[in-house]
């Protein structure tokens, strides 16, 4: 069939689309991201900072032969330099605004878990699609005075696909890698077990701290009320993260984690650590069939001084995602060689493409495009990843490659 067929129909809001036609298009095993559930929340969550745009793509038959989530979302420059140009990029920020701090427009969602949110069907016509897709990026951009355009975060089988955008004036760049742990182990005790001696003592002196401190664990999905949980004091705990953080895309509304939590109940896991009635830490996860994401983490600083919350809230979603057995499990695409040296953790390669909404936008762009998409090479990659034995000329034995996924944990 001729892709000049192809035509499209956008929607302001996830509720007016045909949730048959969407879904044909997801796999609801493994893909939580695209679930019209997930999408309502962030609708709900950034409905003061966002608009959102969804498309259906058919083909001439009407047959649904791709699907995307689009929002327009403010930010700054600086939070996408890096080093020097990341200092000189905020102070231009601060005398000229308009230039750097403006709006954008993803193809994607304002949330920062790895996540693509575009989907085809396998007979799609790439190109044809990717056209439509353009075109009703560029009307949005028009409407709301965005200056960039951007598709995130795409894995190297996702790039393939989007190929075709480079043809259409964008250009590829690297996001930040995502943080992996392999599967298999039946839960944390036993993938702790794997690690050499010298790894293992640190992690078991961190989790007997939380004890001695006399904190505990607490485990809930959404089903158990834990909406009426997230209180502001507990999003503080998120915010002092964030803060934190060398990355910092967006701020997460205190909406967003109780939405989640009430649309999705058998998805979305919190783990809690108490201090008496208190929760001094937390963290968010998303679960499928297969899949765990870590979205959120929130940190009571002092106590953490003492008894490593933070830690043991990594390790507890580890626990968390093993006995699950999840076979994709991601935690997140910052403090890479935290993960890494202490949790045996690998990093997967993710990009963006990116163009100029406006001729500002596309003059900066075009002059300094490599300062503010600098490289970002894997520090870390699957091959090199510790071998879990006390024999340190051991490797891991080879497993099945595993597509990548995507989480914001920070």
């Amino acid at each position: 069939m001729d892709s000049a067929d192809y035509q499209f129909e956008v929607y302001d809001s996830i509720g007016r689309v045909d949730l048959g036609e969407w879904n044909s298009l997801r796999d609801a095993a493994s893909d939580p991201f695209m679930d019209p559930r997930f999408i309502e929340a962030v609708e709900i969550g950034f409905a003061k900072a966002c608009r959102f745009r969804h498309v259906i793509v058919r083909d001439g038959r009407r047959r649904p032969m791709a699907i995307a989530c689009l929002s327009s979302y403010r930010i700054g420059g600086a939070s996408l330099a890096k080093g020097r140009v990341q200092k000189v990029v905020a102070g231009l920020e601060r005398v000229a605004p308009w230039l750097f701090r403006s709006k954008l427009i993803l193809c994607g969602l304002p949330v920062s878990a790895g996540q693509s949110h575009v989907r085809l069907a396998p007979e799609a016509d790439r190109a044809a699609v990717l056209r439509c897709l353009d075109r009703v990026a560029c009307q949005f951009a028009r409407r709301e005075w965005a200056r960039l355009i951007l598709f995130k975060e795409i894995d190297e089988a996702g790039c393939s696909d989007l190929e075709p955008l480079k043809s259409l004036g964008y250009r590829r760049a690297d996001s930040f890698p995502m943080n992996r742990v392999e599967p298999g182990s039946r839960d944390f005790a036993d993938y702790l077990s794997r690690f050499p001696s010298k790894k293992r003592r640190p992690i078991r002196r961190s989790q007997k701290r939380l004890a001695e401190n006399g904190l505990r664990v607490v485990e809930l999905y959404g089903r158990d009320g834990v909406a009426d949980l997230y209180t502001d004091a507990v999003h503080k705990l998120y915010k002092a993260v964030a803060e934190r953080s060398d990355v910092q895309f967006e701020q997460l509304p205190l909406e967003f984690p109780r939405e989640l939590a009430r649309r999705m109940p058998d998805n979305t896991v919190f783990t809690l650590i108490y201090r008496g009635e208190e929760i001094v830490g937390f963290s968010l996860s998303l679960v499928s069939e297969t899949t765990f994401h870590g979205m959120v983490l929130g940190v009571d600083y002092e106590v953490n001084a003492e008894a490593e919350v933070y830690f043991n809230l990594l390790y507890q979603s580890i626990d968390t995602a093993l006995r699950h057995g999840a076979q994709e499990i991601c935690i997140g695409q910052t403090t890479d060689a935290l993960k890494h040296d202490k949790l045996g953790c690998y990093q997967v390669p993710l990009s963006i493409f990116v163009k100029g909404g406006r001729w500002t936008m596309r003059v900066v762009l075009k002059a300094g495009f490599s300062s503010i998409f600098p490289p970002r090479p894997l520090l870390y990659p699957r091959e090199e990843v510790q071998p879990n034995t006390d024999d340190p000329t051991a490797t891991l034995p080879p497993v099945a490659d595993l597509a990548a996924v995507d989480v914001g944990m920070c």
